[in-house]
């Protein structure tokens, strides 16, 4: 039988320790921890955070914990449907305070600072997936959306749909991303030619593909700086 956290000396308990030296004194599973609440009669909430912490199967940690889905969740004993749900809401609003960080410092001209943020996005996704990132004329960043998802070896881009989507936001610049589940960013025959039929129908409607960025196992490649465009 696992220890349960009212065994443990006051100080070592995630909210008492918290309250007397400060939440950012916690670990990763002390912070689980407290937003799980409880754990089972045989498992404290610690060992349940600890145990969440394990379960992905190839990343140990947070990083693995962000990805788990909710079937994951749920394999493990002591969390059910709410229990799933809350961590899932942790994960999801970690997630959009990264894209806000993102979409404040990013540039346009900036593959490598890009590919930084979509590779680990796109770490854990075994088919490919197409992104879209809309500029203003100063080379802010508007929006940026997911537009398809591909097979395990190929996407679907419609030169049209970007348009419409570039023009609904009033783009002047537009950056396509999307990942090779393969690891190999190096650009296809097709990607190639997508990304030339799309930069021709940007430059008629006056939205100017920027980039494409391809994204590979902790690389990228950028047809801009390969000279495609």
């Amino acid at each position: 039988m696992k220890h349960l956290i009212c065994s443990l000396a006051v100080t070592e308990r995630p909210y008492e320790k918290a309250l007397l030296n400060g939440i950012e004194s916690l670990s990763d599973s002390e912070l689980l921890a407290i937003i799980l609440r409880t754990g089972t009669k045989d498992v404290s909430a610690l060992d349940l955070a600890n145990q969440v912490l394990d379960t992905h199967i190839t990343t140990k940690g947070l990083l693995g914990f962000a990805n788990l889905t909710r079937r994951q969740l749920c394999s493990i004993k002591g969390i059910g449907d709410t229990k799933a749900t809350q961590l899932l809401a942790v994960t999801e609003l970690s997630k959009r305070i990264s894209n806000l960080y993102f979409r404040n410092e990013i540039i346009f001209d900036n593959p490598a600072k890009i590919a930084d943020y979509y590779i680990q996005k796109c770490k854990f996704l075994k088919t490919e997936h197409t992104f879209l990132m809309f500029f203003s004329n100063t080379h802010m960043l508007i929006d940026d959306i997911q537009i398809s998802e591909g097979t395990v070896n190929a996407s679907f881009l419609s030169p049209r749909e970007i348009m419409i989507e570039a023009l609904k936001r009033e783009a002047v610049h537009f950056i396509i991303v999307h990942n090779h589940p393969s690891g190999n960013p190096e650009p296809s025959e097709a990607d190639i030619l997508i990304t030339k039929k799309i930069h021709a129908a940007g430059e008629l409607m006056d939205v100017h593909l920027s980039d494409h960025i391809i994204i590979g196992n902790g690389c990228y490649v950028s047809l801009l700086e390969r000279g495609y465009i």
